[in-house]
C-alpha cells in the first residue's frame, strides 16, 4: 500500500513540475465493479478514464469551470468539488464504496468534507423519522440542534481551509438541505396539522433560492425543491391524493417559481414522468398534457414526453400489444405480435435484481401449475445472453411457462411503460385485456 502511495505522489510531483496549472485526478480502487471510472460534469462526459489491473487510475482534467463534478464507477456515483490546479488523489474499496471513500492531495479537504457530511447525514436519517410523529416544538429543537452543530463546523473548517465561494456555497447547501428535506417531510407525514405545521416552519422554508446555477445538478438540491413542492400544492380542503389538480398546482409552482431553465426542466420532467406514469385515465393525462406544454419550454424534454404519453395511449385494454423483438432461447428473433395464443401473460425480470427474481419465478410456477390455460412469459431485460442462456433457464419445466430475453430493453421499456418490474401485461389473442401488478395478478387468474 506504501509503495502505491509513493507511486501516487511521484505521478503528482511530476505533474505539477510539468504544468501547475494542470489539474489532476489520480487514485486507487480495491476490487473495482468496472473496468473505467467516468467523469462528468453537468451531467456531460469530461473524462473516461482507465483503471489498470493493479485498481490505479490517472487522468489529467479538461476543466471548464470550478465546482460540482461527479465521478460514476458502475453502480455507484459520487460527487466531487474540483477547482483549476487541484491534484486529487482518491481510494476506496467498491464494496464499501461511501464509507471507504477518502481523499488526499491539493483539494482533498473540501471533499473529505462533503463525503463526511454526506455520511452524516446517512447516520442521522433514522434519528429524525423517529421525530416525525413528535410534536412539532420537539421536531424543530432537533432540527434547530442538528443546524447549529453543522454551522459550527463548518465554521471552523473554513478558518482552517482556504475555500472559494462556489465551494463554499456547496459545502454549506451539503449541509442544510437534508434538514430542510426532513421538515417537509415532516409536514408532508402530519396531515392534520399540515397548514399549521407550513406556517410554524416560515423561518426555515422561506427565503430559498430555487435558481442557485452551481447546484442545477445536485441531487439533494432538486430532491429538496421537489418534496418543498408537494407541501406548496395541496388544496386547502384538497386531502393527499395525488390527483389532476394537485399535479397542475405542482406545475404552477416551479412555473412561479423557478427560472433557472436547467433547474425548472429537470423539476418540469421529473413531474411529469411521476404524474404520467400513475395516472389511468387518459382524460387526465389529456389535460396534464395541456398544462405542461405551456410551461415547458425544453424541446427535448416536451419531445420526450410526448413519446410516453404516445406510448401510454398505445398501451390501453384492447389495443394490440407493442411489438417488441424478443430473443428465444436457440438466438432467433420473435416478434411479440406473433405470440397470439388466446390467453398470454407477461412478465419482466433482471438477474441484477435477485429479491425480484426469486419472488417472481416462485409466483410464476405456483400459478402455471394452477392455470394451464395461460401461456407465461418471462422477459429477461439484461444484456448478457449466456448468462441468461445457462444459468437460468434449466429451473422451468412447465410447458406453459416461456423464456425470452428482449433484444433492446430501453425500446422495450419505452414502448411498454415499464416504470417497474412489477408489471404484468395480461393479453387475448394479441389484444390487451389488463395490466396489473404482480401482486395483484393471483386475483385475476382466480376471477377468470
Amino acid at each position: 500500500m506504501k509503495k502505491i502511495i509513493f507511486n501516487l505522489f511521484i505521478f503528482l510531483l511530476f505533474c505539477s513540475c510539468d504544468n501547475k496549472q494542470k489539474t489532476v485526478f489520480v487514485g486507487k480502487i480495491i476490487k473495482p465493479t468496472n473496468d473505467e471510472i467516468q467523469l462528468l460534469k453537468d451531467e456531460e462526459l469530461i473524462n473516461k478514464i482507465s483503471i489498470n489491473d493493479d485498481g490505479t487510475f490517472k487522468t489529467y482534467v479538461n476543466l471548464k469551470k470550478d465546482g460540482l463534478y461527479n465521478f460514476f464507477l458502475q453502480p455507484e456515483f459520487q460527487y466531487l468539488i474540483i477547482n483549476k490546479g487541484d491534484s486529487l488523489v482518491l481510494r476506496l474499496n467498491s464494496l464499501d464504496f461511501d464509507e471507504s471513500l477518502v481523499f488526499t492531495g491539493k483539494g482533498s479537504e473540501k471533499n473529505n468534507y462533503l463525503i463526511n457530511l454526506f455520511l452524516q447525514s446517512e447516520i442521522e436519517e433514522s434519528f429524525i423519522r423517529e421525530k416525525y410523529f413528535s410534536r412539532k416544538l420537539v421536531f424543530r429543537n432537533t432540527i434547530d440542534s442538528l443546524i447549529n452543530k453543522k454551522r459550527k463546523e463548518l465554521n471552523v473548517f473554513k478558518s482552517n481551509v482556504k475555500i472559494n465561494k462556489t465551494t463554499e456555497l456547496i459545502l454549506e447547501n451539503a449541509m442544510i438541505l437534508p434538514l430542510l428535506t426532513h421538515i417537509e417531510k415532516y409536514i408532508l407525514g402530519n396531515k392534520r396539522l399540515h397548514n399549521d405545521n407550513i406556517i410554524y416552519f416560515d423561518n426555515y422554508r422561506n427565503d430559498i433560492n430555487y435558481n442557485i446555477d452551481d447546484l442545477s445538478h445536485f441531487k439533494p438540491y432538486l430532491d429538496y425543491i421537489t418534496i418543498k413542492s408537494i407541501n406548496q400544492s395541496f388544496g386547502i380542503n384538497q386531502g393527499f391524493d395525488y390527483s389532476l389538480n394537485f399535479n397542475l398546482n405542482r406545475l404552477k409552482f416551479i412555473d412561479n417559481n423557478v427560472f433557472n431553465s436547467t433547474i425548472k426542466n429537470k423539476l418540469l420532467r421529473f413531474i411529469a414522468y411521476e404524474y404520467l406514469l400513475e395516472e389511468r385515465l387518459l382524460i387526465n393525462i389529456d389535460s396534464f398534457i395541456h398544462e405542461f406544454e405551456k410551461i415547458s419550454t425544453n424541446t427535448k424534454t416536451n419531445n420526450e414526453i410526448k413519446e410516453l404519453y404516445n406510448n401510454i395511449v398505445a398501451l390501453q385494454i384492447g389495443k394490440k400489444i407493442p411489438n417488441i423483438s424478443l430473443i428465444e432461447r436457440s438466438g432467433n428473433i420473435k416478434e411479440i405480435v406473433s405470440i397470439k395464443n388466446s390467453k398470454n401473460i407477461f412478465t419482466f425480470w433482471s438477474y441484477d435484481q435477485n429479491a425480484h427474481q426469486l419472488n417472481l419465478f416462485n409466483k410464476i410456477q405456483l400459478y402455471a401449475k394452477d392455470n394451464l390455460d395461460y401461456n407465461f412469459y418471462l422477459i429477461n431485460i439484461n444484456k448478457d445472453f449466456d448468462k441468461w442462456k445457462f444459468n437460468i433457464l434449466n429451473q422451468f419445466p412447465q410447458q406453459n411457462i416461456k423464456n425470452y430475453q428482449t433484444m433492446n430493453f430501453e425500446n422495450m421499456s419505452k414502448r411498454m411503460v415499464l416504470n417497474n418490474l412489477n408489471k404484468v401485461i395480461i393479453t387475448n389473442n394479441g389484444i390487451i385485456k389488463e395490466i396489473v401488478n404482480i401482486t395483484d395478478l393471483e386475483l385475476f387468474l382466480k376471477n377468470n
